[in-house]
């Protein structure tokens, strides 16, 4: 953004002395020569800002680069020969662009799928929709009856007997109650001794839910799976009248090492000090993660395009990251984190499953409140109705930089129903996505960036252990981090 000083004008009045009369003659005129500088200046940032925008739309290169993916790598989970496949793509992309980008490799604990079998075996034969969550490592057939556990509290344990069971619970909101994460249902399940647990989807339409057992990388306590709404109730409703159901889970699934790596992309600037702008680029298998997250890989493509050719020259380096293993724990975002600790970062900028921006998110950092206003005040043809917020979350690759005192910003941003209906599921195909999405979505991230590489009104710093303590507090998000085991802070 422009820094425009401000000249004090005095005015001359009859009976003011000759002295002050010529003191406003010469401030009158210099403004007045300054004004056409003024002008070229705010001219060339909205010439820069229409020029971004109208090439994220005419130009779009995201939208090609996002069925490459899909379509030639498919889901593309941390260390799979997909998820290779998927980073030659991109870097392929990004040197035809002009980009030399790099790999910074890292190890992580990683996960392996393989052949999967689910099967309720009395009072009927019937093979069960189900899938292994991460890091449930490869184990003998387990079949045992099955008992329900309700929404998994421990309290849930008082009236059955899990041992040697396989327990039911149901991912739906409890009444009153915050959820258990799925973590702390494994957990209390293997305290009672069960020998599985099956998680039920809580979303219609014969879906599974893919994710983690945990988000430390460690084998899962027993076997867990995911199974969809229609039979979990269907075996909720047969416990209920009485009946004795029993389940068979088998997995060849195992843990593993992976040997992966982040994709950076760098656009120098006059100083090292550096604005990074991320997104994963790993998705879970069963699908193509078009939504999840290829659209913020894709979009992220387009924003570095744009800022090479229309903003290369800024006051601040700025730092394209595609990081791996943000589904398995947000691996790829923490090595980056480790590996760049000594860099100067101003701000870190995520997308993650981004749709036609809505508005902006402060996400906890207040001193960006003016500077959003600003920007979203300046485009005034895109429907900004949400605003400038600023409510952080947790659970995508900001997180890692928050947790190390680096202020994040994202977006407030609209997918349609059908985009989000197939999270973390097969269903998360490239044809659910619109070009539009991404050239709406790529005009305003490379506008925020531009800006972002150039603003001196921001005065913004790195919090201490203890001023993230408190941001963390006072938006209640750290008995979340508690339960994930993200929580590495000593508190006085």
């Amino acid at each position: 953004m422009c820094e425009m000083e401000t000249m004090k004008i005095n005015v001359h009045f009859p009976g003011l002395s000759t002295a002050k009369g010529n003191l406003f003659q010469w401030s009158v005129s210099a403004f007045l020569l300054l004004i056409p500088i003024l002008v070229s200046a705010q001219s060339a940032d909205k010439s820069r800002w229409n020029s971004m925008i109208g090439s994220a739309y005419t130009d779009n290169r995201s939208y090609a680069l996002l069925q490459r993916i899909c379509d030639e790598a498919g889901g593309r989970t941390m260390g799979s020969p997909a998820n290779e496949k998927a980073m030659s793509i991109l870097l392929e992309g990004l040197g035809s662009i002009g980009f030399e980008a790099r790999k910074e490799e890292f190890t992580a604990p990683g996960w392996i799928r393989g052949a999967e079998e689910a099967a309720i075996t009395a009072p009927f034969q019937r093979t069960l929709r189900a899938i292994a969550l991460g890091y449930v490592d490869k184990h003998a057939a387990v079949e045992a009856p099955v008992v329900d556990a309700e929404y998994g509290f421990e309290e849930s344990y008082q009236a059955i007997d899990a041992s040697g069971k396989i327990v039911l619970v149901t991912q739906q909101a409890p009444p009153g109650k915050t959820p258990l994460l799925r973590l702390e249902m494994i957990e209390n399940a293997a305290r009672h001794q069960a020998k599985g647990i099956l998680f039920i989807n809580d979303r219609n339409g014969t879906l599974t839910l893919e994710g983690m057992s945990n988000f430390e990388g460690k084998p899962s306590l027993i076997p867990a799976y995911s199974i969809t709404s229609e039979e979990g109730k269907w075996i909720e409703r047969l416990l209920k009248n009485g009946e004795m159901v029993r389940v068979r889970l088998k997995t060849d699934s195992y843990c593993a090492e992976a040997h992966t790596a982040n994709i950076v992309a760098t656009l120098p600037g006059e100083s090292k000090r550096k604005i990074v702008v991320g997104a994963h680029f790993d998705s879970w298998d069963m699908g193509q993660g078009a939504v999840d997250n290829g659209i913020g890989s894709a979009i992220l493509f387009d924003v570095a395009r744009l800022m090479k050719i229309y903003s290369s020259n800024n006051r601040y380096t700025v730092e394209f990251v595609w990081f791996n293993g943000e589904e398995f724990g947000l691996w790829g975002s923490k090595k980056y984190a480790e590996m760049h600790a000594s860099d100067d970062i101003a701000v870190m900028v995520n997308m993650d499953m981004t749709g036609t921006p809505t508005g902006f998110n402060a996400m906890g950092y207040d001193e960006f409140i003016p500077f959003l206003k600003t920007l979203a005040s300046g485009l005034d043809g895109f429907e900004l109705k949400g605003g400038v917020v600023s409510q952080p979350s947790l659970s995508s690759d900001h997180q890692s930089f928050m947790l190390c005192g680096i202020p994040v910003l994202s977006l407030q941003a609209h997918l349609d129903e059908d985009m989000g209906k197939y999270y973390h599921e097969m269903g998360d195909t490239f044809d659910k996505v619109g070009k539009r999405y991404l050239s709406d979505a790529a005009a305003i991230v490379s506008v925020l960036v531009s800006e972002l590489a150039n603003d001196r009104s921001v005065n913004t710093h790195h919090r201490t252990a203890k001023e993230t303590v408190e941001l963390m507090k006072k938006f209640k998000l750290d008995d979340r981090l508690k339960k994930m085991k993200a929580w590495n802070f000593t508190e006085q």
